[in-house]
């Protein structure tokens, strides 16, 4: 509990309260913790509380009434509608989406059910920085990760879903989106060159240290837009930079496919 950061803890605190007077000890299984506030990275303006609930079995639709009260008594604190995470059934952990049924899901503090953040990343940061809240110790829910399904998962993400979002000349000429590729796929490079899992932050600041000069400028915009988003821009033209943004892209793609994905594409397990 003591890497769970102050601001934080009275919400967990309510949010476990809240669970056991709407759960029983044979339902709940544990809470934990991953995502920014496992790696020592937690905004307090801009992060979500990722986590995951293990439970014994799926609820019933009583269950899921429940479920939802105690979330909507944790919206009245604001960063109760910052919590972002699954409620998962214990013989389903480890998998990833393709494997399991739907589950029930929190996002921006509303309880459903479908898919989200279920993959092999979730399940490597929850094996090797997860943080008990309440419940068992990660280390007795039985499940393993394999660092390959890590750069599976980013293989897909940089040859799929980035490069799709090269193609669009438009969406990187906001902000938003200049962050969001900027220290995703920095963060992408960092864990394949490291072996680690960095904050959005640190992914960029390790990415300056291993890329070309050439991408200098555009790390250091996506750290100024995260750390200090109404300072001055670092670029003169807003369209400069989202042709950066796409060049960024593509190099990511081409360095990845060169270096880090090679076990991947021998299909190696």
């Amino acid at each position: 509990m003591n890497r769970i950061p102050e601001i934080i803890r009275p919400c967990l605190n309510d949010y476990i309260k809240y669970m056991e007077s709407q759960f029983s000890s044979d339902i709940l299984v544990g809470v934990y913790l991953y995502g920014s506030i496992s790696l020592g990275g937690f905004d307090e303006k801009k992060s979500d509380i990722d986590f995951v609930t293990v439970l014994k079995r799926s609820l019933s639709q009583k269950e899921k009434d429940y479920l939802k009260a105690v979330h909507k008594k944790l919206n009245l604190n604001s960063l109760g509608k910052r919590m972002d995470g699954i409620y998962i059934p214990l013989n389903e952990i480890g998998k990833s989406n393709k494997e399991i049924s739907p589950y029930l899901y929190c996002s921006n503090g509303k309880i459903k059910r479908g898919y989200w953040d279920v993959n092999a990343i979730t399940w490597w940061m929850v094996e090797q920085y997860g943080i008990k809240v309440h419940g068992k110790e990660i280390s007795e829910l039985n499940f393993q990760s394999k660092w390959i399904q890590v750069v599976k998962n980013m293989e897909y993400n940089i040859n799929y879903y980035w490069k799709n979002k090269s193609k669009n000349k438009f969406i990187f000429v906001f902000d938003d989106m200049v962050e969001f590729c900027v220290l995703t796929i920095s963060r992408i490079l960092s864990t394949l060159e490291t072996k680690k899992i960095l904050t959005k932050v640190e992914g960029a600041r390790k990415a300056i240290e291993i890329l070309p000069e050439r991408w200098h400028l555009l790390l250091k915009e996506g750290v100024r837009l995260r750390n200090k988003p109404k300072s001055l821009s670092l670029y003169s033209s807003r369209l400069k930079r989202a042709m950066e943004c796409r060049k960024f892209i593509l190099y990511a793609h081409y360095l990845c496919n060169e270096k880090y994905f090679s076990d991947v594409k021998k299909g190696i397990n």
